[in-house]
């Protein structure tokens, strides 16, 4: 009997170590499922990646292919890595001959490749060098190129590449060009340049018109004033009179208002300076067209005109300027 409850124990023993065992063996083998299970999402993550960075690498080819824009990558040295079909067509090369190779490899000029700062040229490389130097996107509006022998102008964005510390080791250019663009923009402005000069002579002309000076008898002058009086007219105005004066010997010259839309404190003051200036030449200026209602107009402003001989009509003030010339006849 003690035989038999001894290997009882034993076996109760046996079993529970063998319980123990099953149990870790379990809990071994749960460990290694769930290590096989994150192992699995890896790798469907890293599936997943490659699918998308093929997907990428296919819509990038595909770009290069049909894009119009220059698009190239260049490292540190200068070399290409990478350039679109158009760049290449550009040249009449293959993409494949850009690889390694630089500008200069390429026949480039080297004033364009390294630059001449006498002619204001900055140089790819130097742009390059900017770039991948400061870490910064830069943009080039107008930027040289030759195709053909013939420099085309470029506007051109550039921006570091930078690997997964952080080191930049290339450059990615992006240009198009926009020498068509740039030679309308100076036609148009050739264009409006002298648009602007015809409109000046024509300024110019109306000035004249509208500011005739009109020699009506021996030694006298009608200027005959009309619309708006600005700045730029009363100068026209009070020129025009002087260079009248002088060529007409006037010795009295009639300025008539009667056209004036309105009569303003400049108007009033242009007159008065007008008068002045003809008096300092030997010439007596009489001002015609003042009605009732510009006469209180002219009082109300404050403008003293007590020193020029004014007449309500222009008919009054010919009559007035004859009658002065006949005085100093009969003086004489």
């Amino acid at each position: 009997m003690q035989d038999d409850h001894a290997t009882q124990m034993e076996s109760r023993a046996d079993v529970a170590e063998m319980t123990v065992r099953i149990a870790d063996l379990e809990r071994q083998f749960a460990d290694v499922r769930q290590r096989c299970t994150e192992q699995e999402q890896q790798v469907h993550q890293l599936r997943v990646q490659l699918e998308r960075s093929d997907q990428s690498s296919s819509a990038l080819r595909a770009l290069l292919e049909i894009t119009p824009a220059w698009v190239f990558v260049k490292d540190q040295q200068h070399r290409y890595h990478m350039v679109s079909r158009s760049y290449a067509d550009a040249l009449h090369l293959d993409p494949k001959d850009f690889l390694g190779k630089n500008d200069l490899d390429l026949g480039f000029p080297e004033e364009l490749v390294k630059g001449d700062p006498a002619r204001g040229i900055r140089g790819f490389w130097t742009d390059d060098r900017q770039v991948m130097d400061s870490g910064k996107q830069m943009i080039y509006p107008h930027d040289p190129a030759t195709v053909d022998g013939t420099v085309h102008v470029f506007h051109t964005i550039k921006t570091p590449l930078a690997q997964s510390d952080g080191s930049i080791w290339a450059v990615l250019g992006l240009a198009q060009d926009v020498t068509r663009i740039t030679q309308v923009e100076s036609a148009l402005k050739e264009s409006l340049s002298e648009q602007q000069a015809m409109i000046r002579a024509q300024q110019e002309l109306i000035l004249e018109l509208s500011t005739p000076l009109i020699p009506v008898h021996d030694g006298v002058v009608i200027m005959p004033i009309i619309g708006l009086v600005d700045t730029t007219r009363a100068g026209k105005i009070l020129e025009t009179l002087l260079d009248g004066i002088g060529h007409h010997h006037a010795d009295t010259a009639i300025l008539d208002i009667t056209g004036v839309r309105a009569v303003d404190t400049h108007v009033a003051n242009a007159l008065v300076q007008a008068a002045k200036a003809a008096r300092l030449l030997g010439t007596e200026v009489i001002l015609t067209g003042i009605t009732a209602a510009v006469a209180q107009t002219i009082v109300s402003i404050g403008i003293d005109l007590s020193s020029i001989d004014t007449q309500s009509t222009l008919q009054q003030g010919i009559a007035r300027a004859l009658s002065r010339k006949r005085r100093a006849s009969s003086v004489r």
